[in-house]
């Protein structure tokens, strides 16, 4: 019996997905939730499980083909030789992960864009400029870029998890290969020979700043002082989706100065303790998670979305969107029902879900149904960042550093103080000044409502 597959929908407001590669052949065996191909998205890749066990018998979208969600990209037939393909067909390997719940065992498990760490399905070698030994993982992004930088990756060692190759290992290995003084029109052919390979280093882990500097890209060199690059697809979604969210909506923006003293002096007396006895860390992050949350119950406009056919829909549910930096980049996962948490219930889940997203764990469901974010630019040092909305959200909160600095207190009074600006953008469609300053008030009137001691349960 023929089974489509279909094109999934990564995202509330992504409407179409690219196929990044295959990674299995027609007429390949596969089993159920075995990973058949790698989906494309701005901050993120999906490995797209397939629905059933069987033979894949149509490709019908090509790699880096672009198709809207739903649509029919493959075709499985589950009858197909079943008896003699499951004993041709090697059984899966030690790095397929098992399924733990029956009940998502459809759900796609997401790798960071720039972080190439996923395990490779590939039964059979793949050319990639050479061959690769049977028994060597590789991401399939990490593949790609191997292929397009014509490099045998025999010759290099990964850094990954039982010696996968990663991403990392393949920039590295590049940016070694044109360190070597050739001539400019032949800093782009590979050697002839495995031995004029230069001696391959495993790279550093990346410094913070270092974590969001987009992976290196084909270029051209139209003129002396002048360089063309080519972005990567990645970076190319990310400018479509940013340009987008201002092509509509009409983004207003508000700032706040919140004096966050008496919280910075609890978290400089009890954090320690707090983390000696929950396990895990307390910021900033959950106070403002917790005053977000009544700004929105008091004006709940902040938690709806503006739909196509003109009407204004309200989200019952606060599900706080959270940036989170990795070793490969940022991501936003959701944190759902933010509003039913202590503070100490919510650090305990920012914790949770950041190792999650950190250790390459997180779900199509953890990148799902947001409908606010917060973002937290403070942790590089900012002190004023202007978002931009994530859509189809009505707004989104920055809060920025923490930093001492004279202010002007009761009986004008000078004292030093713990401040921080928190900034909002909105959709002017669904909000007007009134509403945005008056969230933005009951956001700093709650955080600024804790006295020196701290119930945090």
């Amino acid at each position: 019996m023929p089974t489509s597959v279909k094109m999934p929908r990564l995202g509330e407001s992504v409407a179409e997905g690219t196929i990044g590669s295959w990674l299995k052949n027609e007429g390949d065996w596969v089993e159920r939730d075995e990973s058949l191909a790698e989906i494309i998205t701005d901050k993120i890749n999906a490995e797209l499980p397939s629905p059933v066990a069987g033979r894949l018998t149509k490709i019908l979208v090509k790699v880096d083909e672009t198709v809207p969600v739903g649509a029919d990209i493959a075709v499985i037939e589950e009858n197909a030789d079943v008896s003699t393909s499951q004993q041709a067909e090697p059984a899966p390997g030690p790095d397929a992960a098992p399924v733990e719940n029956p009940d998502r065992a459809q759900t796609m498990v997401m790798e960071n864009t720039s972080g190439y760490d996923g395990n490779d399905s590939m039964s059979s070698d793949q050319a990639t400029g050479a061959h690769v030994k049977e028994h060597q993982r590789i991401s399939p992004l990490a593949r790609r870029l191997a292929r397009e930088h014509d490099i045998d990756l025999n010759a290099i060692a990964g850094t990954g998890t039982g010696g996968r190759v990663r991403k990392e290992d393949i920039l590295a290995y590049v940016e070694q290969r044109q360190v070597a003084p050739t001539p400019v029109g032949a800093q782009i052919i590979a050697p002839s020979t495995p031995s004029s390979e230069p001696t391959y280093n495993p790279p550093a882990p990346a410094t913070v700043g270092e974590q969001f500097i987009a992976p290196s890209a084909p270029t051209t060199v139209e003129e002396e002082g002048i360089e063309v690059i080519t972005p990567s697809r990645m970076r190319l979604a990310i400018a479509e989706h940013m340009v987008r969210s201002k092509r509509t909506s009409p983004h207003a923006t508000t700032v706040v100065e919140v004096d966050m003293t008496n919280i910075a002096r609890w978290l400089e007396k009890n954090k320690d303790d707090f983390k000696k006895r929950e396990g895990n860390s307390i910021s900033y992050v959950p106070f403002v998670m917790k005053a977000v949350c009544e700004g929105i119950r008091k004006f709940p406009y902040m938690n709806s979305s503006w739909s196509e056919d003109n009407k204004i829909i309200l989200k019952k549910h606060i599900n706080l969107g959270m940036a989170v930096a990795t070793d490969e980049g940022l991501v936003v996962p959701t944190l759902y029902d933010a509003d039913q948490y202590t503070l100490a219930g919510l650090a305990k889940q920012i914790s949770i879900i950041a190792q999650r997203a950190r250790a390459n764990k997180l779900t199509i469901q953890d990148l799902q149904g947001s409908t606010f974010v917060v973002n937290n630019p403070g942790t590089f040092g900012t002190i004023l960042s202007v978002p931009i909305i994530n859509q189809p959200h009505a707004g989104i909160l920055s809060m920025d550093s923490v930093v001492k600095r004279p202010v002007v207190i009761e009986d004008d009074a000078i004292a030093v103080r713990h401040m921080m600006y928190l900034c909002l953008s909105f959709d002017h469609r669904i909000l007007d000044g009134a509403g945005a300053g008056g969230f933005l008030q009951t956001v700093r009137t709650k955080l600024q409502s804790y006295e020196r001691e701290i119930d945090v349960y």
